[in-house]
Formats: C-alpha cells, structure tokens, sequence
C-alpha cells in the first residue's frame, strides 16, 4: 500500500520567485481533499526511537515529499535540512545556521522561517490524512465483505435448518450441510485476519512516521523560535 501513497506528494510547475511566501505556497500543493489540522502547537514532543521497516518506509515518503515541494530560494527546509544534517543543537548552532542562511539570501527572516515551517507541517498531515482515509476505506472495504459472506454463509445456514424441521427424512443429509457451512462460518475471521493485521501496522506505522516527521520538524521550529533573538 505504501507504494501507492508516494503520489500523494506532488510538486506542480510554478514560476513563483522569492516575491513572497503566499504566491510560493499556492504553487506547491497536495491532491488533499480532507486535510488534518495543523500539530504544530504540540512543543517539546521527542519521537521514540523508531525501528519498525514500515515506519521507516513512510518516513521516508515523507521526507521525499518535503524534498519534492522544496519551495524556491532558501526557506525553513533547507535550515531544516542544515540542522538536521548537522545534528547540532542550541543557540549557537541555530544562530550560526541562521547567519549561513542570511548570507545565502538576505530576505530570510525568523518570521519567513516560521511561516514556512507551518507550511511543510500542514503539508505532513494533510498527506495523513490521506494515508488514514485510505487505510479505513480499506478496513471498511474488507469489513463489508466479511459481513456479506457472513450473512451469505448465516442464510444458508437457517434455511437447512428449516428444511431438517420440515423434511425429517433427509435429517442426516442436512445436518452435515449444517456442520460443514457452520465449520467456514467460524473460520471467516481467521481469513480475514492477515490482511486486517497488515492495514493496521501500516496505519499504527503512519501514525508514528508522522508523529516523527512533525518532532523533528518542531524542534527545529521551536528552536528558531528559542534561540534565534530578533
């Protein structure tokens, strides 16, 4: 499934310059009918340590995805990239890549940086929600199958039910008619558990990939906002 959710990351042709971060944003968008509200304000949030190959996998849509909407001239993404590439942390780092960052283009500003920072957090979650909205199709999807063979199996079931009452000559006949169909009746679950298993490691591998992806992304936020002294 995961295969198929790297589209959702799209980066459209623009001829947007450095006029202005609202011309920039419109250019660069995500095929999102439904997206989640912004997590920026959660502060101070330390991703676990993240091991499962799914989570990584998202991860690393994600990342590709912000790579892919990188908006032109330097923005929060390439401090972002700066900081993270580094590894360093505190005042003196922030204000060093700060100051690297102005040399680069004078027209960054703290303000510009956190601005931006909320545009590639919005654009996270809206991809999100997109994984989220595809995975509970997919459950319900399944979920409704299950329910038809259920019922198919159930009606079936009560109509030989019926005929043993009516017809006590073929009782025998029925009856294991009756076993055989009750015996694929307790085993619909079991079938359907693998799959329904896969979707919600996928969803829980979601859910932590983007929990990841906005940690770090807030703490570079929230460092600019800590260290970086107008």
């Amino acid at each position: 499934m995961l295969k198929g959710w790297k589209h959702l990351f799209v980066k459209t042709t623009t001829d947007a310059t450095k006029a202005g971060k609202e011309e920039a944003t419109d250019a660069y968008s995500f095929p999102v009918s439904n997206p989640i509200a912004s997590t920026s304000g959660n502060t101070g949030f330390t991703p676990a340590p993240v091991h499962n190959e799914a989570v990584n996998e998202v991860i690393e849509v994600y990342e590709a995805g912000l790579e892919s909407i990188n908006m032109p001239g330097y923005d929060f993404y390439e401090f972002y990239k700066s900081i993270s590439t580094t590894g360093a942390e505190g005042a003196h780092s922030y204000q060093l890549a700060f100051n690297m960052a102005r040399s680069l283009d004078k027209t960054v500003t703290v303000q510009k940086l956190l601005s931006d920072a909320e545009f590639y957090i919005s654009k996270i979650n809206e991809v999100h929600g997109q994984y989220v909205n595809q995975g509970q199709a997919k459950l319900q999807s399944l979920e409704q199958q299950k329910q038809a063979e259920k019922g198919k199996l159930q009606s079936e079931i009560d109509q030989h039910v019926q005929r043993i009452a009516q017809l006590r000559a073929e009782l025998q006949e029925l009856e294991g008619a009756v076993n055989q169909k009750k015996g694929l009746l307790s085993k619909i679950d079991e079938g359907f558990n693998p799959q329904e298993k896969n979707i919600r490691e996928k969803l829980q591998a979601n859910d932590a990939a983007r929990e990841a992806s906005i940690g770090k992304l807030n703490k570079v936020r929230n460092g600019i906002a800590t260290y970086i002294k107008l």
